[in-house]
């Protein structure tokens, strides 16, 4: 059986790709050009994800290996992310922002929900590609959390909610949907980790062999030429 996935999720996996190739510099510039948009505290969260964002993905890493092989580790974007709060007011409102922001620097297309969601589109997507982030009706919450393709949930929210949601979507089949709570809307703890970032990320290697072409097997021939 053909399961249709709600339009949002579709449009988002269409310009994913592309979102995630610009890399961490790449996305920075433009999502830099939103921060004036803000209020002031939410701005400065929104930098801050930013700033964390190219310190600590965006270099591509060289791993040891052996000789005659290249080893690289680099980070990208898990997919589609919904963005939504639990959680009313001010700190809330610059915690959703944080995570919008997050998600986006990572390489990953958000989806927000309700109006605090429509506002913070509204100041992004003047800078990014069409489809790079949406916004849905509080209504249209439930059907995108229950999506097959829906690679996480970041949200505000008491850990009641968090535990509930986190077995519902335990309980889901096709692709495995992480979930990034933030629990204490307060201090925004988890949020304003610099670690915070990873979790929006999955590592890549590539391994590529530097070893001219036919070389082992001239060394194999020197040797077998002593015997």
């Amino acid at each position: 059986m053909t399961i249709v996935q709600p339009i949002q999720i579709q449009v988002a996996q269409k310009i994913f790709e592309a979102w995630d190739k610009l890399g961490v510099n790449g996305r920075a510039e433009k999502l830099q050009k939103a921060l004036n948009a803000f209020p002031n505290e939410q701005g400065k969260m929104a930098a801050w994800q930013i700033d964390n964002a190219k310190k600590s993905i965006a270099e591509t890493r060289v791993m040891p290996g052996p000789t005659g092989e290249r080893n690289e580790l680099s980070n990208q974007g898990r997919g589609v992310f919904l963005c939504l709060s639990f959680v009313e007011g001010d700190k809330a409102n610059i915690g959703l922002v944080g995570q919008v922001f997050a998600a986006l620097i990572a390489g990953n297309p958000v989806i927000t929900v309700g109006p605090i969601g429509q506002e913070i589109m509204d100041m992004i997507s003047p800078f990014v590609a069409e489809g790079v982030i949406q916004n849905i009706a509080e209504s249209a919450q439930d059907s995108l959390i229950e999506a097959d393709h829906l690679a996480g949930i970041a949200t505000l929210c008491d850990a009641m909610q968090a535990q509930l949601l986190s077995q519902r979507l335990a309980a889901k089949s096709g692709l495995i949907c992480q979930l990034i709570e933030e629990t204490d809307a307060e201090t925004l703890s988890v949020i304003a980790k610099p670690h915070y970032v990873l979790r929006f990320v999955t590592e890549r290697t590539v391994s590529n062999n530097t070893t001219a072409i036919g070389g082992n097997a001239t060394l194999l021939e020197l040797g077998s030429m002593n015997d």
